[in-house]
């Protein structure tokens, strides 16, 4: 992948969940029916549409090097709200509805693409680089969030 190909926004096509007794890669037609599933027979605890939130999540690299996660904002959040949310340095940016709670960057370093996770790593005491590489996978979908979602380019 280049880095021409990995700037614009990214969605989510795939998350690690439990489907059918099993914790894989699932897409939100999936998870979605086993939710329901298990709700119908009285198995789940919680909001079925708070449990896909991540589904709706994007994620956009610029051509300048910055990250940002944006996920869809609580249903009713004023534009005060939003201004104070800013003001007080809760959340970093805000557009169509969805919020960015920090910036983060990437870079091209060495024929490779590498993702500033912001994580401190540790291993036995010896601390490791918070960057990752971004590759796409075999299925043209690139690995991100510590591995946790399998993204697709927007092609809206």
């Amino acid at each position: 992948m280049s880095a021409a190909e990995l700037i614009g926004i990214w969605e989510v096509a795939k998350a690690r969940s439990f489907v059918g007794g099993k914790f894989d890669f699932f897409t939100l037609d999936e998870v979605k029916a086993e939710l329901e599933a298990k709700q119908a027979a009285g198995e789940l605890d919680g909001d079925p549409a708070e449990m896909m939130s991540g589904f709706s999540s994007r994620t956009e690299f610029t051509a300048d090097g910055k990250v940002y996660m944006w996920m869809k904002a609580p249903e009713g959040v004023s534009q005060e709200e939003v201004d104070a949310a800013i003001a007080a340095g809760e959340i970093f940016a805000w557009k169509d509805g969805m919020m960015c709670l920090e910036e983060k960057e990437w870079k091209e370093e060495n024929g490779s693409i590498l993702y500033n996770t912001k994580e401190h790593r540790e291993i036995f005491g010896e601390v490791k680089s918070p960057w990752d590489e971004l590759k796409l996978n075999e299925d043209g979908l690139l690995p991100f969030g510590s591995g946790m979602v399998l993204l697709k380019k927007c092609t809206e």
